[in-house]
């Protein structure tokens, strides 16, 4: 028996050893095949290729290959059948169209066009159907891509070409779009538009809608709007007003009260002027907001009953705050900012029971309202950490699947970035389990944002260091210590930015761990007398710390220390918090957050003050409360330095 055993044992090491050394003589044998591919030498690599039926990324040199060679139509359609929802099929789908197109293969083309948003796809589809003497159908598609604000791209050009010399394009169109590229302020394709209208009485409403929109004034020229000949006098009216509301307000107000009789204007219309003026008195922080926005019908307006809660915060009225928020739906209620907004009210008239009641409950959870609860109850945090039980079996059963046997394959290969993009594609195809069980595979790996993204997927948020992981604390205590702050702060802020990817780049251009803007991150190299090469110097994540730490500093130093608002420049730029800031009375900073007129920064700022308590729980430093950094917020919140230089 124990010979028999003995020999058992081995022959499973010999299985293991001998898979081991097949796999890695497949990975040898694809990087060869792959070259052979890059250097075009298609004869030996299909040699090659032929030992890798059953390695994982054989499909991969077969998206490679078809890609080099798009002629292979029979070939291409059966790679799509096989591997739907890979995001191969689309980037080759995607290269085979463009090659169908420039070969004329019109029937191709339409045959397997999907819906995009695309617009030189989109126009490229209509040209195509347009060749396949469907005529009037892709002129007709071609109205709605016309009438965008925007200038069309030159793939657009063919089908332009006849859609402007075909019935089609009338001169209700051209004057629709006219309307759109004005409100776009795209300014030189209104007047290239503006050639086009051929009839008089339009083309002088034209002239109105853009002497309106360059200069945003209406006072003196309110008799436009009152002429029986001109025509959608009060469309151009509501567009005036709502430009004028938002240049001047009170200007608008005026102007409004004065015409509100004199225009034709339909019940929607004027609900909609109303709701503009009222909206913009909250975001300029008007005491007479509440009672425009209170008057609102605002049963199907979440923005309405929200803002009308902030009116009345802005207002200091509390009776009106307990009002305004019963306006809100029953599932609204239940939200931690409204509930904490409800035991302030009650705080605030005295009924001190149910306010504290409120508190309590919300106390015992964990988020940005949680934690200024208790600390009103002085209580201590409740971060509820409920790390995820995921078993070897189930890791080893997902990474068995098929697209999981890719992406580890690329992972093995040091092919980070496609295995990375290959999962997020894969995360759509898992049910709840699988992902709690992927976010731990990829926290196993290091790869910290997608660990949270896939739990954030699957609605699960209790993993408290599989969130908030800590990575980088050399750098970052380092830069903290440099610029005098807390080493949550920063940890807060690279949480809520790039969730630790130090490659992050965001559609607006934002780079690296901490999200810096290139204009920034030349303007902190200059004040650190670094040379500056180039935006790429922003991915190094040494070099993103530093400079992010010292610019939120410098945030700091601007607005008198006070951690909000600095969070709030360091999102949507000193000037609109300068701007936010035009206000005669002090607002508690729990206020101030909370009527924020922008709501990626509103959530933004409560976000990085919320992480920096949980990542401050991690940390070996001195434990500071939430209330450290809520300090009251007044019009003269701006430092001396400013002060100065603005009397200069």
């Amino acid at each position: 028996m124990q010979k028999t055993g003995l020999f058992l044992l081995f022959v499973i090491f010999w299985a293991a050893e001998c898979s081991a050394n097949i796999a890695h003589q497949q990975r040898d044998d694809f990087l060869i095949a792959e070259a052979m591919l890059d250097k075009g030498d298609t004869e030996n690599y299909f040699l090659m290729k032929s030992k890798l039926k059953n390695y994982p990324l054989n499909f991969y040199l077969d998206y490679k290959f078809l890609s080099k060679n798009l002629d292979k139509s029979i070939q291409i359609q059966d790679f799509f059948k096989e591997h739907k929802n890979s995001r191969y099929t689309y980037k080759l789908r995607y290269k085979w169209l463009s090659y169908l197109y420039k070969n004329k293969q019109w029937s191709l083309f339409v045959k397997n066009y999907k819906k995009t948003s695309n617009l030189s796809r989109q126009c490229q589809y209509q040209w195509a159907r347009y060749q396949l003497n469907y005529k009037k159908k892709a002129l007709r598609a071609t109205q709605k891509i016309w009438l965008t604000g925007r200038s069309l791209p030159k793939a657009c050009d063919s089908l332009l070409d006849v859609f402007v010399q075909s019935k089609f394009l009338t001169q209700t169109l051209i004057f629709k779009r006219y309307k759109n590229a004005i409100k776009a302020r795209e300014f030189k394709l209104a007047s290239y538009l503006y050639k086009k209208i051929a009839i008089q009485s339009v083309k002088k409403q034209a002239k109105s809608w853009l002497d309106i929109a360059k200069t945003g004034q209406l006072t003196g020229n309110e008799g436009i709007f009152t002429k029986r000949t001109l025509k959608g006098r009060s469309e151009l009216f509501t567009y005036a007003i709502k430009r004028l509301i938002n240049q001047d307000i009170n200007t608008g107000i005026a102007v409004w009260e004065m015409n509100r009789s004199k225009q034709s204007l339909s019940g929607s219309r004027k609900y909609k002027i109303d709701r503009k003026i009222a909206l913009q008195l909250a975001f300029n922080k008007s005491k007479k907001a509440y009672s425009k926005l209170i008057k609102l019908n605002s049963k199907q307006d979440k923005t309405l009953r929200e803002w009308t809660v902030r009116a009345a915060l802005i207002e200091g009225n509390w009776q009106h705050v307990q009002k305004a928020l019963s306006r809100l739906t029953a599932r609204e209620s239940l939200d931690s900012r409204w509930r904490y907004w409800r035991a302030r009210a009650f705080q605030e008239l005295g009924a001190k029971r149910e306010a504290n009641e409120i508190f309590s409950e919300l106390a015992q959870e964990r988020g940005f309202f949680a934690f200024i609860a208790a600390d009103k109850m002085q209580k201590e945090y409740s971060f509820n950490d409920a790390p995820l039980e995921v078993t070897e079996e189930q890791k080893k059963s997902l990474l068995q699947t098929r697209n999981f046997t890719v992406i580890n394959e690329f992972r093995i290969l040091d092919r980070h970035k496609q295995a990375k993009l290959y999962w997020k594609n894969s995360l759509v195809q898992l049910d709840k389990s699988e992902l709690l069980v992927a976010a731990k595979i990829a926290q196993h790996w290091g790869w910290n944002k997608l660990a949270i993204l896939s739990v954030a997927q699957a609605k699960n948020w209790g993993d408290v260091s599989l969130r908030f992981p800590l990575e980088y604390e050399s750098s970052i205590k380092i830069n903290a210590s440099n610029n005098e702050l807390p080493q949550s702060i920063v940890y807060g802020f690279i949480r809520r930015e790039s969730m630790f990817d130090p490659l992050a780049q965001s559609p607006v251009g934002a780079l690296g761990l901490m999200q810096i803007m290139p204009a920034t991150g030349k303007k902190i190299a200059k004040d650190l007398k670094r040379r500056w090469r180039s935006k790429s110097v922003l991915l190094h994540a040494e070099t993103n710390l530093k400079y992010g730490s010292l610019y939120y500093k410098q945030m700091l130093d601007k607005f008198n220390g006070n951690y909000a608002l600095a969070a709030a420049a360091y999102n949507a730029g000193p000037h609109r918090v300068k701007r936010w800031l035009k206000f005669d009375n002090i607002l508690p900073s729990d206020i101030w957050i909370e009527t924020i007129p922008y709501k990626e920064t509103r959530g933004y700022v409560a976000a990085v003050l919320a992480y920096a308590i949980i990542y401050q729980q991690q940390l070996p430093a001195k434990q500071t409360l939430i209330s450290a950094f809520l300090q009251d917020v007044s019009s003269t919140a701006l430092n001396s330095k400013l002060a100065l230089a603005k009397k200069g």
